[in-house]
């Protein structure tokens, strides 16, 4: 009489890794929801032909009160045309996204613009919010 092997197959359970898997996912999605720039408060004009466009590299921010930050790091109004142009020669096309609070006076934001643009930044963009949201 032979005897009989009884062969087990194999099982590899998959069950925790689906799970950490299932947990990645959940967490990449839930951070990528965030606003990028959480710490400024600026309320946003609004304006109905407003089209969605991929971040750049130099985002100028002007407050309500009129501070000014470049890249979310504060810069005094002397120091800022230096700036502008280190941020402008670190990028390979140069372009400005100017997020200004709707109740900064309209000098300011002109006087900023034409700082910009005698520091090699031709390219502004200004960032509004939609009439919908």
């Amino acid at each position: 009489m032979r005897a009989e092997r009884k062969r087990s197959k194999i099982v590899i359970n998959i069950t925790s890794l689906i799970d950490v898997i299932f947990l990645l996912l959940i967490f990449f999605l839930v951070t990528s929801t965030f606003s990028e720039q959480p710490g400024l408060k600026i309320d946003l004009p609004r304006a109905a032909s407003s089209e969605s466009r991929e971040m750049e590299d130099v985002i100028l921010s002007v407050t309500r009160k009129g501070n000014i930050f470049l890249n979310r790091q504060p810069v005094e109004r002397n120091e800022l045309p230096l700036q502008l142009r280190k941020a402008a020669e670190a990028t390979n096309d140069p372009a400005l996204i100017l997020r200004a609070d709707r109740q900064v006076s309209y000098g300011l934001i002109v006087e900023l613009m034409d700082t910009c643009r005698q520091s090699g930044l031709n390219k502004i963009v200004a960032l509004t919010t939609s009439e919908t949201q």
